[in-house]
């Protein structure tokens, strides 16, 4: 089958699932500390958490690009799901020889010292977390795990010991992370974008629609370009790397690159998603609460700009490259674009 096809049949599925069972007083149910289990169980129903993991082991065999629209749509809904995590974490066990659990795995972020501590999403409906620890990745049960600390941008798990926990080989889970928030971020931006649009050719003052105002129009225009920006970032961030070292064949450089442009922009969208709404976005009551709300706190999960800007600047000064331009072709750019013949690309 053709694969653009299959990216619009994986798309469009993937839509109708969250628009069930992701509805906005679903999202806010689940935050709120409701359970997650029927939104879960239809992800799991639908193959979408297997998406990653080899044909072989069971899985539907896709890549990191393919699998991108589910991470979109999840995006799109606000889905509270850890969907890209387990993503990751299913492949990497399967592409281990390991067992993979049944439930949905948390990707967390590792923090200092010899501890077993690591923060995960501020929301419960994951039963694993994979945290990065020197010499492998420790797939822990949240059950015997407590609770350190808590806040909207993420909670503290602390355990006692590791016991047997499996331990995959070491590998870059801060870049897998924040590939699975940048996915998310991306989809949210083109909900916030609609909603956006919807609202100001709706609503009307003195005597017209405030989307007829060149003011508004002029904002939705910048919110456009960014948003469209960030969509290209992800399907950037999703192409594999060079020799394919990466979790799931991820490259680091491209997802840096990527969760850096889409935290800017995520910042500009959510100002601007506010303003044309009057600022009302910021409450819970409305649903623009639940894409802008996605937004900042996938700005500070697995590395915000400052920290991909500094990542990307220091790959630069380690580089043979003498130009910034020259570090870009070579890293960032499609694989097809670097490998198509000159007479392909000549207009």
């Amino acid at each position: 089958m053709d694969a653009v096809v299959t990216d619009d049949l994986l798309a469009q599925s993937a839509a109708e699932l969250f628009a069930r069972h992701a509805t906005p007083a679903a999202v806010r149910a689940i935050l709120g500390g409701g359970p997650a289990g029927v939104l879960w169980s239809a992800v799991e129903e639908a193959g979408f958490a297997d998406a990653l993991v080899p044909e072989e082991a069971g899985g539907a065999g896709l890549g990191p690009a393919d699998a991108l629209p589910v991470l979109l749509a999840a995006g799109r809904a606000a889905a509270p799901l850890p969907l890209g995590g387990t993503m990751l974490a299913r492949a990497a066990l399967a592409r281990a020889g390991m067992a993979v659990p049944s439930g949905a795995i948390a990707l967390a972020e590792a923090l200092p010292g010899e501890a077993l501590r690591g923060r995960v999403a501020a929301h419960g409906a994951a039963e694993w977390v994979l945290l990065p620890r020197p010499g492998g990745a420790r797939l822990l049960p949240v059950a015997e795990a407590e609770r350190d600390d808590a806040s909207p941008y993420g909670t503290v798990l602390r355990w006692a010991s590791a016991g047997n926990a499996p331990t995959l080989p070491e590998a870059d889970w801060m870049a897998a992370g924040a590939w699975a928030t940048l996915a998310a971020m991306a989809g949210a931006m083109e909900r916030i974008l609609e909603e956006t649009v919807r609202y100001a050719t709706e609503r009307r003052q003195f005597g017209r629609a405030i989307a007829a105002f060149q003011a508004v129009q002029q904002q939705i225009s910048v919110m456009t370009e960014d948003v469209f920006a960030a969509r290209i970032a992800a399907q950037l961030a999703s192409l594999p790397g060079e020799g394919g070292t990466g979790v799931a064949g991820l490259d680091t450089a491209r997802i840096a690159a990527a969760k850096a442009r889409i935290g800017e922009a995520a910042s500009r969208v959510a100002g601007i998603a506010h303003a044309v709404h009057g600022a009302m976005g910021i409450t819970a009551e409305v649903d623009l609460h639940l894409w802008t709300g996605l937004l900042h706190r996938g700005r500070l999960r697995f590395g915000a700009e400052s920290h991909w800007n500094a990542w990307l600047g220091a790959e630069f000064l380690r580089g043979a490259e003498a130009q910034s331009l020259a570090f870009v072709r070579a890293r960032l750019a499609p694989p097809l674009a670097e490998n198509r013949p000159a007479e392909e690309t000549t207009p």
